[in-house]
């Protein structure tokens, strides 16, 4: 076993578990490498239109999985992310729901719809992808419909989809939350609602991941890209929005099995956390607590 000694310097903006820190795909999370293969996989992608969702849809195709699903409220949008993710892969089924999270009957509508065009069975992969970012202000200045509407479009919505996939997941499935690290770094001023629905977020998937324990529930931070919601944050892109794509195929690949239950930033080295695998499984590493009072 590895001992870890870090926090290594990252990007200058943030510290980075790993010695080595990336802003681009690298060959380690390629999806065309046989160890990351998602032949005869079904993958469910909610916030899947766009940005950080449609390049992970793209990338599992790219690893060759039998059938991808995207969610979104937006049909033209999912439409033609569609015909991107049929060009990576013209052999994976692609299917495209229209759905907003935070009502539940459009999700449920637009599961079974999705399971039932991918041939029955169970989902093997599902990345929670979907949420919003309202614009920025103090605790004291902010608007009240603003907040309620976060809550029902991040937390609410979050709910939701737990309780409606979980009944239709395979006993072994990958649970991908693509969360920030907004959730654990010091408080951005104007970002308090986001910060406080990602941490929230994050308990909720680690609590899932407690009661699951057949199944594998990561938490993510994707990097910094360029999308809508993104510029809502009004913090430059840094990474290419292919890292995270193709990070998550690696996550839900039997490589990243000593990382459930963990909290991960996709701009870490994947073969240098695979060095600390056993400390990891056997540590608070890379958990949400009380610094100091690991319990």
């Amino acid at each position: 076993m590895v001992a870890y000694e870090g926090p290594y310097e990252g990007n200058g903006m943030f510290k980075s578990f790993t010695k080595t820190w990336h802003a681009e795909p690298y060959p380690a999370i390629s999806p065309t490498r046989p160890e990351l293969s998602a032949a005869g996989k079904v993958v469910f992608v909610t916030g899947g239109g766009s940005g950080i969702g449609k390049a992970t849809a793209i990338a599992f195709a790219q690893a060759g999985a039998k059938a991808v699903a995207i969610f979104g409220r937006r049909v033209a949008v999912l439409e033609e992310a569609a015909k991107e993710i049929s060009k990576a892969n013209p052999s994976t089924t692609v299917i495209t729901e229209s759905a907003d999270i935070s009502q539940r009957k459009s999700l449920e509508t637009a599961f079974a719809s999705a399971i039932s065009k991918a041939g029955g069975g169970k989902v093997d992969v599902f990345v929670s992808n979907a949420g919003s970012l309202k614009p920025l202000d103090t605790v004291v200045a902010y608007d009240e419909g603003n907040l309620r509407a976060s809550i029902d479009e991040n937390l609410l919505g979050s709910y939701y989809v737990i309780q409606t996939i979980a009944p239709s997941l395979a006993p072994k499935a990958k649970i991908l939350n693509v969360s920030s690290g907004i959730g654990h770094i010091n408080p951005l001023p104007g970002l308090w609602v986001y910060a406080s629905l990602k941490i929230a977020l994050i308990k909720m998937f680690d609590a899932f991941q407690a009661e699951n324990p057949e199944l594998s529930v990561f938490n993510i931070q994707p990097g910094v890209v360029s999308t809508d919601l993104n510029k809502v944050s009004m913090f430059p892109g840094q990474d290419d929005v292919n890292l995270p794509g193709q990070f998550h195929v690696w996550l839900a690949s039997p490589e990243a099995e000593f990382l459930k239950g963990k909290f991960v930033w996709a701009n870490w080295d994947v073969e240098e956390m695979k060095t600390h695998a056993k400390e990891l499984e056997e540590s608070m590493l890379l958990r949400v607590y009380l610094d100091g009072i690991p319990m």
